[in-house]
């Protein structure tokens, strides 16, 4: 059965296929599944947890989207704004941030653990530039994790309300 017909909306107005994800929350394909299961929101995963590690702090002062350089600078990486299609594009725009945060974490850690093993840098030093890595490059990806929880519900919430209007 296609999912148009299991979310009730065929010979209604048609949503587009990245919103129908939203409500039925199946995956389309193997890649999708993989992304789902490092992107969708774990059991633990809350805003208050976010909060409680700092992540306003990072909110306020990230400077490629922070609030303080938004308003002083006017940066913006986004246009987020309230209907549908700009909440879909920026979740989608918060997991390529984190894979790119996540990536080059993972670089920088295996270049230094590198240094480490061969002896070019202490432990002490690599602990150090470990500490450095999650504080620079670590916390934007948490930041964006906490935004995808922050957005979910809307679009859920749109997604629904465009499906029973339509």
């Amino acid at each position: 059965m296609n999912v148009q017909k299991m979310t009730g909306i065929h010979k209604r107005k048609q949503l587009p296929q990245s919103t129908l994800r939203y409500l039925d929350g199946s995956p389309r394909s193997f890649l999708e599944r993989l992304q789902e299961l490092w992107f969708a929101p774990k059991r633990f995963e809350s805003t208050a947890l976010y909060e409680r590690l700092g992540v306003l702090l990072i909110k306020k002062y990230a400077p490629t989207g922070g609030d303080f350089f938004i308003r002083r600078y006017g940066i913006r990486i986004v246009d987020v704004r309230g209907n549908l299609d700009s909440l879909i594009h920026f979740e989608r725009y918060t997991r390529r941030l984190e894979a790119i945060h996540e990536i080059v974490f993972l670089g920088f850690l295996g270049w230094s653990l590198w240094r480490a093993i061969v002896h070019q840098t202490t432990l002490l030093d690599f602990g150090f530039a470990t500490v450095v890595y999650i504080l620079l490059i670590l916390s934007p990806a948490m930041l964006q994790r906490y935004n995808r929880l922050r957005v979910y519900p809307v679009i859920r919430r749109l997604a629904t309300q465009t499906k029973v209007e339509g």
